[in-house]
């Protein structure tokens, strides 16, 4: 541990499992102080349980999509936690489909989740974070937010919005708080990226392993997957003073897939 987070005072949205998780994993072996708020009570719960030995950690139910409960998630946060400089919006939704063929509830749901549910809990803390200085609020966006692929429209303009909101956000609420945005790259362990190589694998036999080998190998320029603890780096990194003159900013972490 570096401590380079040390007294920060953290909520991670979407915590209880894969980036999120990892995030949160990584800001308590910073020295944060961490709420990690999900969906998913029995795998927050879980997940606070498993991490309690590695720092101060507590979970709250929360639903990103409803204004009510993401304004009580900042309330209580900011309660247990005396304050909240550090939000990451991490809780999405993935789904693929042919904008012929998407239906209309899974728009809905992407744009619920991935676009109204960043906004909503922005709205919600950004009074506590105006009021703490030197705040962070890290929102948590795509490769496909800046790079069209098929079957990724809906997804793709979802996460395009949390770009455009960031860096209004990072205009709006400067100088107390910094606004930046992460675009993961293809995760070798959670994601939308991994369930597809394993329906491969069902479908063609190989493992789902070897399979997004190879995939890396053709069309990723580090010829490497991303895990969620390389996600989990940028965080603690765009948290911390080091990047104290970063605002605005849309971080790929993606192995050179994309590098606008």
């Amino acid at each position: 541990m570096t401590g380079r987070m040390t007294g920060r005072r953290a909520v991670v949205t979407g915590g209880a499992s894969g980036i999120g998780r990892a995030i949160a994993a990584a800001y308590l072996r910073e020295g944060a102080a961490v709420v990690i708020a999900d969906i998913d009570a029995a795998a927050a719960d879980r997940a606070a349980a498993e991490l309690s030995s590695v720092g101060t950690i507590s979970w709250i139910g929360c639903d990103v999509t409803k204004s009510a409960e993401t304004q009580a998630l900042a309330t209580e946060s900011a309660r247990r936690l005396g304050g909240v400089d550090v939000l990451v919006n991490n809780a999405g939704l993935s789904g693929r489909g042919l904008i012929t063929e998407i239906p209309e509830e899974r728009i809905d749901a992407l744009l619920a989740v991935n676009l109204k549910g960043v906004i909503l809990c922005a709205q919600a803390f950004a009074q506590a974070m105006l009021d703490a200085g030197d705040a962070v609020m890290i929102n948590m966006s795509s490769q496909a937010g800046k790079r069209g692929w098929a079957e990724l429209s809906v997804y793709g303009a979802t996460k395009a919005g949390v770009l455009g909101m960031s860096r209004a956000l990072a205009v709006e609420l400067a100088p107390a708080v910094r606004v930046n945005a992460i675009c993961p790259g293809y995760i070798s362990d959670v994601g939308m990226a991994w369930r597809g190589w394993q329906a491969r694998s069902d479908n063609e036999g190989g493992s789902a392993a070897s399979i997004a080998e190879h995939f890396a190998q053709e069309n990723i320029p580090l010829q490497r997957l991303q895990s969620a603890a390389d996600i989990a780096n940028a965080a603690v990194f765009l948290a911390s003073a080091e990047a104290r003159e970063i605002t605005g900013a849309a971080l790929n972490v993606g192995g050179g897939v994309v590098m606008d």
